[in-house]
């Protein structure tokens, strides 16, 4: 899968070595002591570390290393932290963008409805793009649209409410002049 930054050293928390990390993409990940990190300013070009603690904190993440001291901490500031995918757990509410793309969306009587192509993350809520052979209709993500989500099969339960399939484009068919 690949390495994901799950943020960037901005600055110490106490005086144990412990250090903030601002820029988090998603900070309702969980990560096991004794994970391996990287850290660097990408994933390619970064040192590894091991991970003793990671918590949430306001809107950012707090992380502590081994073998990392309060001294160490200053030349590692400003520095992406990077971890495998795989190593990250999630709520089972919580899923990335590259786990959803690609997904089949199919209706509650298990007839295939397209694929997921494409995640807007709004203020409201998200929308995922369901590409059917018809067009793209966006899918708010909400109870009464998406009804399951199955990341092991790749399948996602949609329910077309009223009006979502009257997003779908036009196609030159349906329009008539009088």
């Amino acid at each position: 899968m690949g390495y994901r930054n799950i943020g960037t050293i901005s600055r110490t928390h106490g005086t144990s070595g412990a250090m903030i990390l601002t820029q988090c993409p998603d900070t309702s990940i969980k990560i096991k002591p004794g994970t391996q990190v990287l850290i660097g300013f990408s994933a390619s070009f970064s040192k590894p570390y091991t991970l003793t603690s990671c918590e949430t904190y306001k809107q950012s993440l707090i992380i502590t290393l081994h073998n990392v001291a309060m001294n160490d901490i200053s030349d590692l500031k400003d520095n992406g932290v990077f971890i495998e995918e795989t190593a990250l757990l999630r709520s089972d509410d919580n899923y990335f963008i590259s786990d959803l793309i690609g997904c089949s969306g199919i209706d509650e009587q298990g007839n295939i409805l397209g694929t997921i192509t494409d995640v807007w993350i709004m203020p409201a809520n998200d929308v995922w793009v369901l590409s059917m052979p018809e067009g793209d209709i966006p899918l708010p993500v909400i109870d009464d649209v998406i009804r399951s989500v199955d990341i092991q099969k790749k399948q996602i339960v949609i329910r077309l409410i009223e009006g979502l399939r009257d997003l779908l484009p036009k196609s030159s068919n349906d329009s008539q002049l009088d």
